[in-house]
């Protein structure tokens, strides 16, 4: 949920640079109107490019492209485009479209253009050059860099230029940033208009389009609806559908539709796009998109045969879907899915700050409003709420805008009925009787949501036909675009694989009687990571031979504690001073699962943990599943929210960061019901909806587990008072947190022996 839905390649991507000591002098007269803007921005560039350095070969190159394109170098693009394409997704021929509209442009910048008319008419030609190069899925793709609006990008363009105004000087980040949003403007300021003249065309001869459909609902609520159709096929086909609350893309998406061999048909959630009801996420959806496909199901073009895909919120909608199963509903394929209540808007039971921003991300407009969800202002508000220690609830008014949402989502503090309406319990997974695809990564933020589904489906269900594909991939890849590099890990070989062909493939399957998808041999396909290979067992049980008991253990003597085979009767006291409020937690911008680098040399610094080793592994071993904390401690406090993170350290001494998590002890035992701790007395508490990542441990390598209390902008604070969290301030905190973990806690990891 964390990362946007539908990032759009590269034009979207999310960056991040290691800082350097660094800094570009920055006069803020130099960017005071458009003529001064066009003409030092590009000297910007040019210094950047002299200094610039960057780890990540993917983000390095993604960022250099646009730097060269500003600085004016054009020549340059179509071969760092290329090399960007390989270092991101280790293919740059199966993805030709990656960086269409950039290189459109710069080959038409290249031609020495004499004025705006002849510029137009070198970039037609240049646009249908490259384009006619393309396979109908690179086209898809080409096409999709032009669902963009200038006016929004020049707004952008502004925003970061005001961000630094009053600066003297400015870091590489910052520079990169202004860079980046100059590139977009200029490259679409300039080209969109005779682009989608093209695209028009184009869409004209291979396509039936309609995007101004709207459906009434039963109770009144209307629904925008995107319709494609193949031009030259008449009879009634299968429909692929989305349920899409991310709208402003969703003709590019129905068009692939199309060309994989399927009529497209998306449909905005109530209130977005042409719909004027009023913007509820994830409330409606379950009814609203039953009534959508019976729709869909009664029109000449479809063959009564419907299957869904879409990852994060629509992922979530798919599960919503089979609440009321339709009966035209054949399939779905759920990707990195949104457990409602499960893992957003709070994660066992913690409310997370980030849902703040995702509201008004889907609701500021009919759209989206990406350059607010980007803006850097968030992070600033949410180490305001932490260093003033300001109540939750009071999250949006720190903001300046109280929002209903966030107040009426921050009301369902457990996992009441109001979450429960929105997605299938108990019997009703039972009634889902349609082959099912999950798609999730190890460090996909939603892991959590999807594996509910699929962990409630299993135990529910008897039909058990549904299939799981897991790796090494974060929200946005196993939606469709493994990434080749996750910040310093690069993936092994065999985990590069097109996702999105996958998923078509299985509509194929399904929708079509054709062969299942080749990667899925069994229902359960996970790829070890370290060992280069796929692995395919009938269940989650059988991805293991045995399990690892890990207990925690005091025998400190080099002030390191251990993790041992046996209990012991250790006694492991820490205390958490909530008042203290220098020792903010630090995350860059593409943190995934909280994990800024997966191979640090040296663990980062998270003074309210403490940090568990195991012996040295005399053989190599495979942790394949996800681990569960059985915890034994007492407290001086009503409540606590616990978290832990397992790493292999190997044996060159560093780390690999495998699993994190939290969860708030007063709702371990039932979810629908805080339970809350009494001071002093031994609790025993189980932690079970945790992250998997499925992994080969080296011999010589050791198992290292953090353990500690939550105290994070990023989430709401627990101090422990027995009352709503959400209104709990820094004034509950005058007594710190007295906690005794015992010897008795341990941690019970799915291994595999050998390779």
């Amino acid at each position: 949920m964390k990362t946007l839905i539908k990032l759009l390649f590269f034009s979207s991507f999310i960056f991040c640079n290691k800082v350097f000591s660094q800094e570009i002098e920055f006069q803020k007269n130099n960017f005071a109107d458009s003529i001064s803007i066009n003409k030092n921005i590009p000297n910007l560039a040019k210094k950047v490019i002299e200094i610039y350095k960057e780890e990540n070969l993917g983000t390095f190159n993604d960022n250099l492209f646009r730097l060269k394109l500003v600085a004016k170098e054009h020549k340059t693009i179509t071969s760092l485009l290329r090399e960007t394409s390989q270092a991101s997704y280790n293919d740059s021929i199966a993805n030709r479209g990656v960086g269409f509209a950039y290189r459109v442009y710069a080959n038409a910048m290249s031609n020495n253009p004499t004025n705006s008319d002849d510029f137009v008419l070198k970039f037609k030609n240049q646009f249908y050059k490259l384009y006619n190069t393309l396979d109908e899925k690179n086209q898809v793709v080409a096409e999709m860099y032009y669902d963009k609006n200038s006016n929004q990008l020049r707004e952008a363009l502004l925003e970061k230029i005001k961000s630094v105004e009053s600066k003297e000087k400015i870091s590489i980040d910052e520079a990169i940033s202004i860079c980046r949003a100059y590139c977009s403007y200029i490259t679409f300021s300039s080209t969109l208009k005779a682009a989608k003249e093209i695209l028009n065309v184009i869409a004209n001869e291979k396509y039936i389009i309609d995007e101004n459909i709207i459906l009434t609902m039963k109770d009144g609520g209307t629904i925008a609806v995107t319709l494609v159709r193949n031009r030259k096929i008449e009879t009634p086909q299968p429909v692929v559908f989305m349920s899409n609350i991310y709208a402003g893309s969703d003709l590019s998406a129905c068009k692939e539709m199309v060309t994989r061999g399927f009529v497209g048909v998306i449909a905005n959630t109530r209130g977005k796009r042409l719909s004027q009801s009023i913007i509820e996420p994830f409330e409606h959806d379950a009814d609203d998109i039953y009534e959508v496909i019976d729709w869909i199901s009664k029109q000449n073009w479809c063959n009564g045969k419907i299957g869904m895909y879409g990852g994060s919120y629509l992922g979530f909608a798919q599960w919503s879907a089979t609440k009321k199963m339709h009966p035209a509903l054949k399939t779905i394929v759920p990707q990195v899915a949104v457990g409602i209540g499960i893992d957003y808007p709070m994660q066992n039971g913690v409310f997370m700050s980030y849902m703040l921003s995702w509201i008004h991300f889907v609701t500021n407009n009919k759209l989206i409003d990406l350059n607010e969800f980007n803006d850097d202002r968030w992070e600033k508000l949410y180490e305001n709420y932490f260093k003033t220690g300001a109540a939750f609830r009071d999250l949006d008014k720190l903001d300046g805008r109280p929002n209903e949402i966030f107040q009426r989502w921050l009301n369902h503090p457990t996992y009441d009925e109001y979450w429960q309406k929105m997605t299938p319990q108990k019997e009703e997974f039972a009634k889902i009787n349609i082959p099912i695809l999950t798609i999730t990564g190890y460090y996909d933020d939603d892991q959590l949501g999807a594996m509910y589904y699929y962990k409630e489906y299993l135990k529910w269900n008897k039909q058990d036909n549904n299939y799981l594909l897991i790796g090494p991939y974060d929200h946005f890849g196993a939606q469709g675009f493994p990434l080749a590099a996750l910040n310093d890990y690069k993936i092994d070989e065999v985990a590069n694989i097109p996702i999105q062909d996958i998923v078509f493939d299985w509509f194929n399957y399904t929708l079509k009687d054709g062969k299942k998808p080749e990667i899925l041999k069994d229902k359960v396909n996970f790829q070890l990571m370290g060992a280069n290979s796929w692995k395919h067992v009938p269940s989650l049980e059988k991805m293991y031979d045995r399990k690892l008991v890990l207990y925690i253990n005091n025998d400190n003597k080099n002030g390191e504690y251990h993790l041992k085979n046996e209990k012991s009767k250790s006694i492991i006291k820490q205390t958490v001073d909530f008042k203290i409020r220098n020792d903010m937690p630090k995350y860059s911008k593409t943190s995934y699962c909280g994990f800024d680098l997966f191979q640090p040399e040296k663990l980062p610094e998270q003074p309210n943990m403490l940090v568990f080793e195991s012996e040295t592994l005399q053989e190599p071993l495979s942790i394949t599943g996800a681990p569960i904390a059985n915890v034994e401690f007492s407290c001086n406090k009503k409540d606590v929210d616990i978290t832990f993170q397992l790493y292999e350290k190997t044996p060159d001494g560093k780390y690999f960061a495998l699993s994190n998590n939290l969860a708030r002890a007063s709702l371990t035992k039932d979810k629908t019901k805080r339970n809350l701790l009494t001071p002093s007395k031994k609790e025993t508490i189980t932690l079970e909806n945790n992250f998997m990542a499925c992994k080969q441990l080296q011999k010589g390598s050791k198992i290292v587990i953090l353990l500690g209390i939550n105290k994070s902008q990023s989430w709401q604070i627990n101090y422990g008072t027995g009352k709503d969290v959400s209104d709990e301030t820094i004034k509950d905190a005058e007594i710190p947190l007295q906690i005794e973990w015992t010897g008795n806690t341990n941690f019970v990891i799915p291994v595999a022996s050998g390779k």
